[in-house]
């Protein structure tokens, strides 16, 4: 039932998004997947280790996490922020983002002093703005 929800919503979400006469099948995965500004308000380049948020009123917001790292990397796409069981930050991947075989479709975002293994390892700061101002965001390499 999950994953028809799931390919249910990608499916509305692509036909809004889309300008009319263009179908999903037509363009490259990158484009179907990545509107700049249209579905995520917040990006991480993790080759830079930077966070960029993106407030609809107002100056993007960048912050450089610096040393806080733990090596672990996500895979490249949109992924939505939730809380899991214990109310701690998450990243979701939904159905649209490709993940390789084996990656985990949920990534632990913890402070930098608590992240381990291959739990991503983000400021206080980035961890505030996230729950303040963020739904999805776009990882990139």
């Amino acid at each position: 039932m999950r994953a028809l929800t799931k390919a249910l919503l990608s499916t509305l979400l692509t036909a809004m998004l889309l300008p009319s006469g263009l179908s999903a099948a037509t363009l490259p995965a990158e484009e179907a997947v990545f509107v700049p500004g249209g579905q995520f308000t917040a990006t991480f380049d993790q080759t830079q280790n930077v966070w960029r948020f993106l407030p609809m009123n107002g100056q993007d917001v960048v912050v450089d996490a610096g040393a806080c790292a733990t090596g672990a990397m996500a895979p490249v796409g949109v992924w939505l922020l939730q809380l899991d069981r214990q109310g701690r930050p998450e990243l979701v991947a939904p159905s649209v983002t490709p993940l390789p075989a084996g990656a985990s479709d949920h990534i632990a975002l913890r402070a930098c002093d608590q992240a381990h293994g291959r739990e991503l390892a983000v400021p206080q700061t980035v961890l505030d703005l996230l729950a303040a101002n963020t739904g999805a965001v776009y990882v990139a390499r």
